[in-house]
């Protein structure tokens, strides 16, 4: 709950701790002062910036977030018509020069696109148009949060290519691209949107979205796990997007059947995701999808078989061969080539023979 306060944010925030609303919290100390009161529902109280409530609604991005209602009589102040933009699902600028003030600004526009349905009228994408490259000088932390917010929105098709068009998105994302590329990523999220992502918890399909738009930029997994940390999306998201990438790409190298049980087994719990990614980014892979999709549906739960235990059975001593032996016995399990730890001693040994001993060429009779 945002409330404006005409008098002292920090008197009515420490009363609100004493009555055991929640812990007062300085979020800024620059003008307005801004107190949040967290508790189980949280309430920043941010100091009226101007005289009036109505100065300080004039100072807000768009109309929709420039309504008010007053505490005392339970009445709405929208000065500027935000309810009947709403009504409208429209989304309106207060003023062009509140973007000025804050450039991200334009980019909230595209994450309430997304998030709310409301669509920048022709006024609203001129200004955002203007102001784009300023979102060059926006703390990358800032447009993380807007890009977030709009990426696990349930369908982001429209708002992606609205930024598109409004030149925002090589400003805001770090990357001077031709907008062919952008169109390129938003067909893939187009493609994502809907039945692909509609059940996904916010942050798979996040992760999912960020792979279709490295994807359709034409970055490589490295080129997409750099990227992403630049623009402080935080490590586990770049890896988790770049390994998206890889497990795509690695999909067309899965032609024999033991090369698809291998590619389900280094995809784990990130398959279904990988296929939903590969069909996005590239249609024709469909036939393709639906045989790894099948064998991942058909996985066996196998032995349990550890690095120890191959160690002992090999006599191997620690290093990379130790690790490859244990994914190739860990595919033949998934097969249902071997259920049980003697049959895994067993092949595990049958496999060190064949690396160790040389292969004796069969001497054949020719006949004249």
């Amino acid at each position: 709950m945002d409330v404006a306060v005409s008098g002292d944010a920090e008197s009515l925030a420490r009363a609100l701790e004493a009555q055991g609303f929640g812990k007062a919290v300085a979020i800024s100390q620059g003008a307005p002062r801004v107190y949040r009161v967290a508790g189980r529902l949280p309430v920043d109280l941010a100091e009226l910036e101007g005289v009036s409530i109505e100065q300080d609604l004039a100072r807000r991005d768009f109309t929709a977030n420039a309504i008010a209602i007053d505490l005392a009589t339970g009445s709405w102040i929208d000065p500027f018509g935000g309810a009947g933009d709403l009504a409208r699902r429209r989304l309106r600028l207060v003023k062009a020069s509140n973007l000025t003030e804050d450039p991200l600004r334009a980019f909230r526009a595209a994450r309430l696109y997304a998030t709310h349905g409301l669509r920048p009228d022709r006024r609203t994408r001129a200004a955002c148009r203007t102001t784009a490259p300023a979102l060059a000088t926006v703390a990358a932390e800032r447009i993380q949060s807007e890009l977030f917010k709009m990426l696990e929105a349930q369908r982001v098709d429209a708002a992606f290519r609205w930024a598109e068009s409004a030149d925002l998105l090589s400003p805001a994302l770090g990357l001077e691209l031709p907008s062919s590329l952008w169109r390129g990523a938003a067909r893939n999220l187009t493609r994502l949107d809907g039945a692909p992502t509609a059940r996904l918890p916010g942050d798979r399909r996040r992760i999912l979205r960020l792979a279709a738009i490295a994807a359709g930029l034409g970055l490589s997994p490295q080129e997409a796990s750099k990227w992403l940390r630049r623009r402080r999306l935080g490590r586990a998201d770049a890896h988790a997007a770049a390994r998206l990438l890889e497990l795509a790409a690695a999909a067309f190298g899965a032609r024999s059947e033991r090369g698809r049980w291998a590619w389900v087994h280094d995809a784990g719990a990130q398959a279904e995701d990988a296929l939903t990614l590969l069909t996005a980014a590239y249609p024709r892979s469909k036939s393709l999808a639906r045989r790894l999709r099948r064998l991942a549906g058909r996985t066996r739960r196998g032995p349990i078989v550890t690095g120890a235990d191959l160690m002992s059975w090999l006599e191997e001593t620690p290093g990379p061969a130790v690790g490859r032996l244990l994914r190739e016995v860990q595919i033949e399990a998934l097969r249902g080539a071997v259920r049980t730890r003697r049959q895994a001693r067993l092949w595990l040994q049958n496999r060190k023979r064949r690396d160790v001993e040389p292969e004796v060429p069969k001497i054949v009779r020719l006949r004249p």
